[in-house]
């Protein structure tokens, strides 16, 4: 999704079809079974994010601090 959002609709599912193609042709060159990564790429995602969505609150004024009042 946020790739189709940065490159275009026709750019994304193209990438996603490559990127299937490489993961079948790792499967089947490995004789391996499809294993699903265990990592959480959002909450990833969040925690490199959250710095930068809390100074701009904090710049709009929805947040203060307790120290600052």
């Amino acid at each position: 999704e946020s790739l189709m959002i940065r490159k275009g609709y026709k750019k994304a599912i193209v990438a996603l079809a490559h990127k299937m193609l490489r993961i079948l042709y790792a499967m089947l060159s490995n004789k391996t079974h499809y294993q699903d990564s265990t990592i959480d790429y959002e909450a990833l995602t969040v925690a490199r994010n959250a710095p930068r969505w809390l100074k701009m609150l904090r710049k709009h004024g929805f947040i203060t601090d307790a120290a600052t009042g």
